[in-house]
């Protein structure tokens, strides 16, 4: 039993409560402090088998930006391309897209969520393609990525077809 009484401003309120409340308590904020000390790499799905885990600052140190442009002139689907650092880094090249409806001017791989991945092994060798399925079927990232057939010639300028549909579906 939980009895609780509060006072009027500058009087002082009286808690009585079970210890095992008290200890549920204490494990939430201790969830709750330890949920705001984790970086913010932790809060994203964990990518398709295959991809560089590129949330991890040590791997993404083995990549630099070489561009970064919207789909289809769209803010809101920031692609991000990403080369590796060395020759014969697997994969050579990460196509990211990012679903950056977040209320704000600014996106973040850190914090918005990508619902598209092209690696590459070469400029015309396409060793995956991964789509968030929920952002095809649903309009909103799930974290559940599903993979493509990348051996057709038509794989990749299709994806990105359906992709920049979604997001253009979103705002009608």
């Amino acid at each position: 039993m939980v009895w609780v009484r509060i006072l009027p401003l500058g009087h002082s309120r009286t808690v009585h409560a079970r210890p095992g409340l008290r200890a549920g308590l204490g494990l939430l904020l201790l969830g709750l402090a330890l949920g705001c000390a984790l970086p913010a790499e932790a809060g994203q799905s964990p990518l398709p088998p295959g991809v560089p885990n590129i949330f991890d600052r040590s791997v993404r140190m083995q990549f630099e930006i070489a561009a970064v442009v919207n789909l289809r002139g769209n803010p809101d689907l920031p692609v991000l391309v990403v080369r590796h650092k060395q020759a014969d880094g697997r994969p050579q090249v990460l196509l990211l897209a990012l679903d950056a409806r977040n209320g704000r001017q600014t996106w973040s791989l850190a914090t918005d969520p990508i619902v598209l991945i092209v690696a590459f092994a070469s400029p015309r060798t396409v060793l995956g393609i991964h789509v968030d399925s929920g952002f095809l079927e649903r309009g909103r990232a799930s974290g559940t990525y599903t993979t493509r057939d990348p051996s057709s010639p038509l794989a990749l300028p299709g994806i990105l077809r359906e992709v920049a549909a979604v997001m253009d579906r979103s705002f009608l």
